[in-house]
């Protein structure tokens, strides 16, 4: 008896835990070895502390429906700052982009709707929107697209290896050519394929594309071209 009570009160608790961080229809994607600050839960804590921030939110999530884009991602996940690096440069997880700004991710998010996502599956956004001063912290370019929320970082949602990932986005990248302005953060090195985090930029401000030391000689592309 005393086992049984123990078992009911273990399927009771989870399943509190469960109705607590998981919504009716929507799957929480999250990247592996993400700090909860950066999760759902974290976000709705957050949005719901202002009134004027969830209005500003539900305004932004309003004109990504517009233009036929707000379910390429969850539009959360359009205010991450920076999933990897916001505790270290000590500021906000989140932060909902000027309005001024909200137009030059549309661009972004129909290439990724059309091009991306057929291609390599769902993907999550691990930044966005950045200030001035926090584009510094993590290392930014001084010129960087984030400034502008012109462009997102992203990693795959499904299972899909390092090599395979690259290979498929450079060939997206070359099979578009100019005229798309795509430029491609490819940060890939195949001698390290086991150690890359999956993790890739995206803008459509120039055709271009580099990897870990923010050159072109680097982008991951030329190990497949």
């Amino acid at each position: 008896m005393r086992r049984l009570s123990l078992i009911l009160v273990f399927v009771c608790v989870a399943g509190l835990v469960l109705w607590l961080f998981a919504r009716p229809g929507e799957v929480q994607l999250v990247a592996k070895g993400e700090p909860y600050a950066y999760s759902r839960a974290a976000f709705d804590k957050w949005v719901v502390t202002d009134p004027d921030r969830r209005g500003e939110f539900e305004a932004f999530g309003e004109f990504l429906a517009s233009h036929d884009v707000g379910d390429v991602v969850p539009a959360w996940e359009l205010t991450r700052t920076d999933a990897n690096r916001s505790n270290d440069c000590e500021r906000p997880a989140f932060l909902i982009p000027p309005r001024d700004k909200w137009m030059n991710i549309i661009p972004v998010l129909t290439l990724m709707r059309d091009q991306i996502v057929p291609e390599i599956g769902k993907v999550e956004v691990q930044s966005s929107y950045r200030t001035t001063d926090f584009n510094a912290c993590v290392g930014g370019a001084r010129r960087s697209r984030h400034l502008e929320f012109s462009a997102v970082d992203l990693v795959p949602v499904g299972d899909i290896a390092n090599a395979d990932l690259f290979r498929r986005l450079c060939a997206v990248q070359r099979n578009l050519g100019p005229q798309s302005r795509l430029g491609l953060g490819a940060y890939f090195d195949p001698e390290k394929a086991d150690n890359a985090s999956g993790r890739f930029h995206l803008d459509v401000s120039g055709y271009r594309s580099w990897g870990y030391s923010q050159r072109s000689e680097s982008s991951g592309c030329r190990a497949f071209f």
